[in-house]
């Protein structure tokens, strides 16, 4: 068993914690009160990975949230319109201080009572600690580690805030530490109720040109303000009562509202400080409030897929949509700007992306015209039943502002008619890759997996290019002929460097006799030239085939001559 020191003090509203990149490219860390003073002058968020950053950036969308709403300047009567003009102005430094001022001491990283985020008194029967590397997912020697067991074995009060604010969002499911007072412990242990609840959906961010901006942006205007009556219910964990090693409900939850949402409480952890209270040397982590997944339609940042196996007896069952790590932007501009797809399969857009095609599209027309943003996409893959995190996923895609609006429908078509072109080739192109690897004496189980990824990389970089240049002043029908030039070029040169890494082998090919006795000359020339056509039709594109192609493909029809 370890004690901690009485008297340890971290104050998350005084003490610098958050990281964030000033508008000079400097990386610095700041306290709460100063960070809502200066959101103008930091650029982004900067603390050790992309999952951090979001769920700390969701921590002070719930502040300034509770703030506006404590403020009571503005209530439910105001239109969205009014709500945007009123906190897209307003003094959120003032705004929140004077709310936080009013719980400062639930801020406390070390509170003997109410330490922020965590349960004071939580204990195993044996009162077992971890140490306080277990806060931190990436600890070596995985594939993905950032960080040693020696260089995470103490963390600072800062460092261990971070983690804290991220462990509720994205921890891993399976057996925790069965804690003293938690109902469901069986036999010492806490059994899996699933990851956080960042882990579970794919997440759609906007990027402003500074900090403030990402904030605004990302808080909807229809969540911003309600009725007094759900006011007292959609409160944060330090407006409530301190949370116990025992859940709030048994059962899984929905969250009260969005504050609840964006500061929800996965897990039960309590911090284990030094002697000194200058690092956090050790840490329990058990199960918390598990959260309802299915139908779960509060998060603004996530879209919704239509599940047809769970939907029965006329009762509609959706899951939040998550990330695919192979094909991020692909599916992810899918998600974003497809228009028919998501009424066809009764999926839902995210709610963030909805406003501000509908909603607010006015305001942020008015304010951010054509101004180029940011898409971020950011998710977590996990492996054996959720226990191991193995990747995060994380893609920003610049945009045009005017594409997320009512009148950007055209180029969301474009850009979304570019990629389902993509992933209806991306078939073709698997089956030539594999042909290629059989032709140069592969086995019929090898699978092309490192070039065909290679061939998306390379179009994922065109396209983000050629997608950073829509807007709602350029010919659609042009736009969608750029498109189809560029994918032909970049998969024209893949097919060939394809081609020429297939080597001689491939070049001379192989007999093989079909049903029918007659024999065919399986070589890269031949595939070469099926793909080239499959890409011509794809593309409207007319086939040319390289002077080596041609040469290769005489050759290989000497041979089927020879060979019948």
């Amino acid at each position: 068993m370890v004690t901690e020191q009485e008297g340890s003090s971290f104050n998350l509203l005084t003490e610098p914690w958050v990281k964030v990149r000033s508008i000079d490219g400097v990386n610095e860390e700041v306290s709460l009160y100063h960070l809502f003073s200066h959101l103008d002058d930091y650029t982004d968020l900067g603390g050790e990975s992309q999952t951090q950053n979001f769920s700390i950036l969701r921590l002070l969308q719930a502040i300034i949230i509770r703030g506006v709403r404590d403020a009571d300047e503005i209530d439910d009567t105001f239109t969205l319109g009014e709500r945007w003009a009123y906190v897209r102005f307003a003094d959120l430094g003032s705004t929140t201080r004077r709310y936080l001022e009013k719980h400062a001491d639930r801020f406390d990283l070390f509170d003997s009572v109410a330490p922020f985020y965590q349960v004071s008194d939580l204990r195993s029967m044996k009162d077992e600690v971890k140490p306080a590397s277990t806060l931190v997912p990436d600890v070596g020697p995985q594939l993905f580690s950032t960080s040693t067991q020696e260089t995470s074995s103490e963390l600072s009060p800062a460092l261990a805030a971070r983690w804290l604010v991220r462990l509720h969002a994205y921890d891993t499911s399976g057996i925790k530490t069965g804690a003293v007072g938690d109902p469901r412990v069986k036999n010492g242990k806490g059994y899996g109720i699933g990851t956080g609840w960042l882990g579970a959906i794919g997440a759609v961010q906007i990027v402003g040109r500074n900090l403030r901006d990402t904030l605004v942006l990302n808080i909807p205007m229809t969540d911003l303000v309600v009725p007094q009556r759900e006011q007292f219910r959609d409160l944060p964990p330090w407006e409530r009562k301190p949370d116990t090693a025992a859940p709030r409900d048994l059962d899984a939850q929905i969250p009260n509202g969005l504050v609840d949402l964006l500061t929800w409480q996965q897990r039960r952890v309590r911090l284990v400080p030094n002697a000194e209270g200058t690092a956090v040397t050790h840490t329990v982590i058990s199960n918390g409030d598990k959260i309802q997944v299915s139908n779960m339609f509060l998060d603004p940042s996530t879209g919704y897929r239509y599940s047809k196996a769970q939907s029965k007896g006329g009762v509609e069952v959706h899951f939040p949509r998550t990330h695919d790590a192979e094909l991020t932007v692909w599916r992810g501009i899918q998600g974003i700007f497809e228009e028919s797809a998501a009424e066809k399969e009764k999926g839902r857009k995210a709610p963030l992306l909805l406003g501000a095609e509908q909603d607010m599209s006015e305001e942020l027309s008015r304010d951010f015209g054509g101004e180029t943003i940011g898409l971020r996409l950011i998710g977590a893959q996990y492996g054996t039943q959720d226990a191991i995190l193995t990747g995060e996923i994380f893609d920003e895609i610049p945009v045009s502002m005017s594409l997320l609006l009512r009148h950007g429908a055209d180029m969301r078509r474009v850009a979304v008619r570019a990629v389902d072109r993509i992933m209806s080739f991306r078939g073709s192109m698997k089956w030539f890759l594999k042909q290629l690897l059989m032709c140069g004496g592969a086995s019929p189980e090898d699978e092309p997996t490192g070039p065909v990824q290679a061939w998306l990389n390379a179009l994922e970089k065109e396209f983000v290019q050629w997608l950073s240049t829509l807007s709602i002043g350029i010919d659609a029908d042009e736009a969608d002929k750029q498109w189809r030039a560029i994918m032909w070029r970049v998969s024209a040169a893949e097919i060939r460097s394809a081609v020429e890494a297939a080597g001689p082998r491939a070049a001379v090919g192989r007999l093989e006799v079909n049903e029918n006795g007659n024999k065919i000359l399986h070589s890269s020339a031949r595939y070469e030239a099926w793909i080239m056509r499959k890409l011509g039709e794809m593309t409207g594109a007319r086939p040319t085939a390289s002077a080596n192609s041609r040469r290769d493909a005489k050759q290989n029809s000497n041979k089927e001559g020879a060979a019948s």
